[in-house]
């Protein structure tokens, strides 16, 4: 019979003791615990099953030994063990039944047991001309009583190498570790739900924002995309300045938190400016009200007209109904252009804001004696913003986000793998040149990964295809335009570069953009290219 004495069985247990806190990988741990388990013992097979976390009915392959079959892995496409057959009954396998009576089964001879289903078994011994003789099977339980999986050993062996029944003494041994292999599970299980849990809070609060206004269409969810995208790029670049650069992965996990998390400030924008799709815009685009009030004026012209007729000649009064019809028709012709200013979409000349201004002085008395403008003050103030919709007011209020999510980002207490989040988070306005806000860093003072989210959220804006205010842009159109703002030392060279050459900026048009919007990007004429 194998015989180990007390110092082998504590030396073993020392070492599994002290991987626990120095192995970081829980698979290995695990198998280190099952050749811990199969030295003790002398086993020749052990097997460690662990239950479906998506079926809880079923029993995964998680790490197979066999020393006199050579196998030694993490085994894959191995078929699943159900524990449940679709009419509730219960698999006669010893492995579902030790997980079924959550008990301990210790079988001698396989081939001589009527009790459990060895048919599997015998067919694979058959298969690779082996011998599967005596089996332990001790069920894992979690500190809640659930068993989690169960630890099988096959083939005890003497010290003649003939198999034995595993004896009662090394039973309790195993039993013993069993439940630290249970500990190592239940660690990771629990790491794995507090880590999801975390993740799921930080998507909802990206897609909430995202959700909260259709100007940001889905922003927040797809900048984390450019920018893993970016990063596998950069990981995968050998001909670029950043040939050397290699994110690990704790690296990668903390850009993508940060890239959920970049735009968590505008939870507190109001709805009013995020949607101001039109100039006019505030609860409703107002440019209906101004042609109600051109309809008003144009009415109050007429009528104006109808009681100064009787009491002109008939030249006069010929006149004066042309005079009326020129006016009626630049009212139209005005009320078409305040209407086409209303988008924004155009940048605004020094010629448009003057007519506008012209128009605004307009007057007229009405039926009250009320002195009555065809645009008010604000109105005319929106009307001759020069680009865009927004007021420079309302500008610095959307640019304010960003204050928030700094102040949101560094008011958390991080974990030493996430300490980086805020500051990759909250620059992605900033310049390398130091024009960018809202702390005016320099090249210096921006992390790689952040000017990597500066791209990234750069494309994004520019490619969307579902803002309702305007179209996405031509694939062609917004790298030249991130080609420029990289000649203006806005953005970081070569990352661009690996952006291009890599062929990131396709991948993510193919899977996001619209086949309008995807057209031949001129690489030979494409600034910003090193």
């Amino acid at each position: 019979m194998h015989q180990l004495d007390t110092h082998d069985i504590i030396r073993q247990l020392a070492d599994l003791t002290s991987a626990l806190t120095t192995e970081k990988d829980h698979i290995q741990l695990l198998d280190r615990i099952i050749l811990g388990c199969m030295f003790l013992t002398n086993a020749d097979g052990g097997t460690l099953y662990t239950v479906d976390d998506e079926n809880d009915n079923q029993l995964l392959f998680t790490i197979v030994h066999n020393r006199s079959l050579g196998i030694h892995s993490k085994p894959r496409d191995m078929p699943t063990v159900e524990i449940y057959n679709a009419q509730k009954q219960a698999s006669k396998l010893v492995v579902a039944q030790t997980f079924i009576q959550q008990e301990t089964i210790n079988i001698a001879d396989a081939y001589q047991s009527d009790t459990y289903d060895f048919s599997g078994t015998r067919r694979f011994d058959k298969q690779l001309n082996y011998r599967s003789k005596s089996f332990l099977c001790v069920p894992l339980m979690d500190h809640e009583g659930e068993i989690i999986g169960v630890l099988q050993l096959i083939n005890a062996l003497d010290h003649n190498h003939q198999v034995i029944t595993f004896p009662d003494d090394q039973q309790h041994l195993v039993e013993s570790l069993a439940a630290l292999a249970a500990t190592v599970l239940t660690k990771r299980r629990l790491i794995d739900a507090q880590k999801h849990l975390f993740e799921s809070f930080i998507q909802l609060i990206g897609r909430a924002i995202d959700y909260k206004s259709p100007v940001t269409g889905k922003h927040c969810e797809q900048v984390p995309e450019i920018a893993m995208l970016l990063a596998d790029a950069v990981n995968n670049s050998t001909s670029n300045r950043y040939a050397q650069v290699q994110f690990n992965e704790q690296e990668m996990y903390e850009l993508r938190i940060a890239a959920w998390l970049h735009d968590c400030g505008k939870i507190t924008s109001p709805e009013y400016i995020i949607d101001k799709a039109t100039k006019l815009q505030t609860l409703f685009d107002r440019i209906e009200l101004l042609e109600s009030r051109f309809r008003e004026y144009q009415l109050q012209l007429q009528l104006d007209h109808l009681r100064s007729v009787a009491s002109l000649s008939a030249t006069d009064a010929q006149l004066a109904e042309q005079q009326l019809q020129r006016d009626c028709a630049k009212l139209d012709d005005d009320i078409a252009f305040l209407r086409q200013s209303n988008t924004g979409s155009e940048f605004m000349a020094d010629s448009d804001v003057a007519r506008i201004q012209q128009i605004a002085a307009i007057s007229w008395i009405d039926n009250h004696g009320n002195t009555r403008y065809l645009l008010t003050a604000d109105e005319t103030e929106n009307l001759c913003i020069r680009k865009g919709t927004l007021l420079t007011s309302e500008i610095q209020v959307m640019r304010d986000h960003i204050k928030v999510t700094i102040d949101m980002l560094e008011s958390l207490s991080y974990p030493k793998h996430l300490a980086q989040v805020p500051e990759i988070a909250c620059n992605h306005h900033e310049h390398l040149n130091g024009s960018g806000y809202p702390r005016g860093l320099t090249e210096e003072h921006i992390s790689l990964r952040a000017r990597i989210m500066c791209i990234a959220d750069v494309f994004e804006a520019l490619t969307s295809p579902d803002r309702p205010y305007k179209k996405g842009m031509l694939l062609s159109q917004a790298m030249n335009i991130i080609g420029r703002m990289v000649t203006d030392n806005h953005l970081d060279a070569g990352l661009f570069n690996v952006f291009v050459e890599s062929g990131a900026y396709i991948e993510y048009a193919k899977r996001h953009m619209t086949p309008r919007q995807i057209d031949h990007v001129d690489l030979s004429t494409l600034p910003g290219l090193l």
